[in-house]
């Protein structure tokens, strides 16, 4: 493997300059052969400062130069190579949302009335390709920031809120603060239009839909395939193991 550094000074035939060309020279004999020093003049913003003894300022950049009998041997992998895992992690997406939502009930005198204020953010993460291969994952979190007791029923007729308690946890009305849910984590192979995904993920079909009406849609586990490859047709398959209906955690 070889480097090469480029040394872009401002133009001219200043002492300072001439000293730094000086400098350079010295530095090129005691550095390795493996890396060259090109010193080039030109006027440009100055981005770096380094010191050589006498101190100046210039701009560095320094480049790979593959040897070819690396890449050849296939020892050797250019920088954007899909089948560089690191590459496909570095190049992944991170996203995010944030929700709120206020609902009311009022009901007739004499039954009890409902109100809940719910605030909620996730972030997403999923890679690059690799060998067609994607990872996701992402999680949602939400707060209970201002509501009625959700968790006392009518004394009347003994029911609970029938919408507010949507907003967080229906199997739990009581609870306020741990309502944290893993939304998403699948593998997920790519093939021309089609995809296959197996692990945690969000699914939109003729049976099962996000219902994506409150703080959180639905979520399945499983394994998904959705072919393309007929012209207007659209197949999917899939072997669910379990289900995490919106307003649950």
């Amino acid at each position: 493997m070889r480097y090469k550094v480029i040394i872009q000074l401002m133009s001219g035939e200043t002492p300072v300059i001439k000293s730094a060309a000086s400098q350079i020279n010295n530095l090129q004999k005691a550095l390795p052969n493996e890396v060259d020093i090109e010193l080039v003049c030109q006027k440009r913003i100055i981005l770096f400062a380094i010191a050589l003894q006498t101190v100046f300022v210039l701009t560095a950049q320094i480049t790979e130069q593959p040897d070819k009998n690396l890449v050849y041997r296939g020892q050797y992998i250019k920088p954007g190579d899909t089948t560089s895992l690191l590459y496909a992690l570095k190049k992944g997406q991170f996203d995010g949302h944030f929700r709120y939502f206020f609902m009311s009930t009022q009901n007739e005198k004499g039954l009890t009335d409902y109100y809940a204020n719910a605030v909620g953010g996730g972030i997403r993460y999923e890679s690059g390709r690799f060998h067609n291969f994607q990872f996701a994952m992402s999680g949602f979190s939400i707060f209970n920031i201002g509501s009625s007791n959700l968790a006392k029923a009518d004394s009347l007729t003994g029911q609970y809120s029938r919408y507010e308690i949507g907003l967080f946890d229906i199997t739990n009305p009581s609870n306020k603060s741990n309502m944290n849910r893993l939304e998403e984590c699948y593998v997920k192979y790519n093939d021309k239009n089609s995809f296959v995904k197996i692990g945690r993920q969000f699914i939109n079909s003729a049976f099962i839909n996000l219902q994506d009406g409150r703080m959180q849609p639905t979520g399945v586990s499983g394994v998904l395939a959705n072919i393309n490859e007929i012209k207007k047709v659209d197949i999917q398959l899939g072997w669910l193991w379990s289900i995490s209906p919106r307003s649950t955690m």
